[in-house]
């Protein structure tokens, strides 16, 4: 019989994860299903720590892009979970998941977890070790983010978008010194991005070549601009055909250094207050191991 934990946030997915996945599961024949709910971000990471020590099959998250964040906290430093790890999309952005193939549905994610393959998917980490699954932004992204923290709606694509745009009107750029293999940047910025997946915020899709398994995070810079240009751009920036415009700088390494003269807020995942400039980010190759479905084992082994 496999043993199976699920840490549950319940505030993911705007407060609905619970009736998310009390309306798309059932416990499955075979399998011993625990389930424990997370009481605050630490508590996420001591029960991620917890579940790398027993002896499970798979621990599962239930929730978004941050509580995958903060569950990787629980992870030793410099070492790939033990224990695979599935994920159940129940978050307000779920890019992670889907990036790495995890299906959108529910019923079906809970089905990876159980008889999924685990495959080796890369991270982002920080020098001080703060890893994170999606991206690390400065500029713009953090003062937008600062606006849906207080915002009283739930956390959702809808709010990414108005929030993004209630930033830009007031944002002023940041002069900012960015650096990365073969090539560095300086001057002012409306945001840069380093993502490890093609999309974060529920669906912006601002490094479209980004790939979780090629050992290279994807930076995106956009230059100082004007707010009703960078507004124009900003379907493209959705949609990710954003590469050609002339304010747009996207490159690929396997690092990353960004400073700037007074110390700036590094938003990493959606989470405020992780980090901060100056802050050196590189990938780390195959840093977990993730759960997918095997149909997608399959198209890679035969891509490969």
């Amino acid at each position: 019989m496999k043993r199976v934990r699920v840490i549950v946030n319940p505030g993911a997915g705007g407060g609905r994860a619970m009736e998310r996945l009390s309306r798309s599961l059932r416990p499955p024949t075979g399998v011993e299903l625990e389930w424990v709910q997370s009481r605050s971000a630490a508590h996420l990471a001591e029960l991620m720590s917890a579940a790398q020590r027993e002896e499970l099959h798979a621990v599962g998250l239930a929730g978004g892009d941050g509580t995958v964040q903060h569950a990787l906290a629980g992870l030793e430093p410099g070492a790939t979970n033990r224990v695979p790890v599935g994920i159940l999309p129940v978050g307000s952005g779920n890019d992670f998941a889907l990036g790495c193939g995890v299906p959108r549905s529910v019923a079906a994610a809970m089905e990876t977890l159980i008889w999924g393959t685990p495959r080796r998917v890369d991270l982002g980490t920080s020098r001080s070790g703060r890893r994170f699954c999606c991206v690390a932004g400065v500029g713009l992204d953090e003062l937008a983010l600062r606006i849906i923290y207080a915002s009283w709606l739930p956390r959702s694509k809808a709010l990414n978008v108005l929030a993004a745009l209630q930033a830009l009107a007031v944002y002023r750029p940041r002069r900012v010194r960015i650096a990365w293999e073969g090539g560095a940047f300086e001057g002012e910025i409306m945001f840069a991005a380093v993502a490890n997946t093609r999309s974060y915020g529920g669906g912006f899709m601002v490094a479209p070549a980004a790939q979780v398994d090629d050992g290279c995070l994807d930076l995106c810079v956009v230059r100082k601009t004007g707010r009703l240009k960078l507004l124009a751009s900003f379907p493209r920036i959705m949609k990710g055909t954003h590469g050609e415009l002339d304010e747009v700088l996207l490159v690929k390494s396997p690092w990353v250094r960004i400073e700037s003269d007074a110390p700036m807020p590094v938003p990493l995942d959606g989470e405020l207050d992780l980090a901060e400039t100056p802050l050196e980010l590189s990938c780390r190759g195959g840093g977990l191991s993730l759960l997918v479905p095997n149909a997608i084992e399959r198209k890679l082994a035969l891509a490969a």
